[in-house]
């Protein structure tokens, strides 16, 4: 695998926050005794990072992905998604605290609509 160094802070952050989240996520379904468990990615757009989550059963990726949330590339702002395609008004949280927090993040984005 080939490291390619995140052109902006909150790509980076971003990167990081999945990664912590990610084996959170399969860890939790180990101890639990399930074989399934969702799993983020992210794709950098012009002005977002959107963060994609999808099922994992067995090691392997099922079909279908669901935007997960929106953060900005510029200063970081965490938005819900509104659509797939743009996020909602109002920022929920700031990467930083999601990455000093990781814990407050769960598998199914309901933290992004707690106001």
């Amino acid at each position: 695998m080939t490291f390619t160094a995140p052109q902006f802070k909150a790509e980076y952050q971003t990167e990081c926050l999945l990664e912590v989240v990610n084996n959170e996520f399969k860890v939790n379904a180990i101890e639990s005794g399930h074989n399934t468990y969702y799993q983020l990615e992210y794709e950098v757009g012009r002005k977002y990072i959107k963060v994609w989550s999808y099922l994992m059963s067995s090691g392997k990726r099922l079909d279908g992905r669901g935007c997960f949330m929106f953060v900005d590339k510029k200063d970081g702002a965490c938005y819900k998604p509104a659509s797939y395609k743009a996020p909602a008004k109002g920022i929920r949280f700031w990467i930083d605290q999601l990455l000093d927090n990781p814990e407050i993040v769960d598998q199914y984005g309901s933290f992004l609509y707690v106001r």
